[in-house]
């Protein structure tokens, strides 16, 4: 079985999340040459709601993001140096914050934090074989050109 894998740094800033975000996927995207770009939308939705979360709760320092394709297998983990567990919020369906793991639970096959002495890291899974693309709508009621 084919394995890939790429760890990129993170600034801790949503322009460093978002360059991660759209370089990582350029690596993912190449490792699945001939992909329908839908097989891969969710996980750069969930990916982005990651790093998202990395930067806005993850504490001082930088993240950093680990893409790894076993198979049909593919992984997101993002390590930041905090140790708060993430959490849902109750938010209003229009509000701007609060809902990355509402989006990353529907995304994902798997999600969840792992800890150690010096941070967590947060990941989310996906089976590119058994799941069809899932179109945006189903997961964004509303405007997803507006996220990052």
């Amino acid at each position: 079985m084919e394995v890939h894998e790429v760890t990129l740094p993170v600034t801790g800033t949503p322009e460093g999340a978002a360059r991660a975000r759209r370089t990582v996927m350029d690596e993912v995207s190449g490792w699945r040459r001939g992909a329908v770009t839908g097989d891969l939308h969710g996980a750069e939705i969930a990916a982005g709601e990651v790093l998202a979360n990395a930067v806005l709760h993850g504490g001082a320092g930088t993240a950093s993001i680990t893409a790894r394709l076993r198979g049909d297998r593919l992984r997101f983990e993002v390590r930041d140096q905090s140790a708060a567990v993430p959490r849902k919020w109750a938010v209003q369906p229009d509000s701007e914050h609060g809902q990355g793991l509402i989006l990353i639970a529907a995304l994902a096959d798997e999600h969840g934090v792992e800890h150690d002495g010096s941070g967590k890291s947060c990941w989310a899974e996906f089976d590119l074989a058994a799941r069809p693309a899932r179109p945006a709508t189903s997961v964004f009621p509303q405007r997803p050109d507006q996220r990052s």
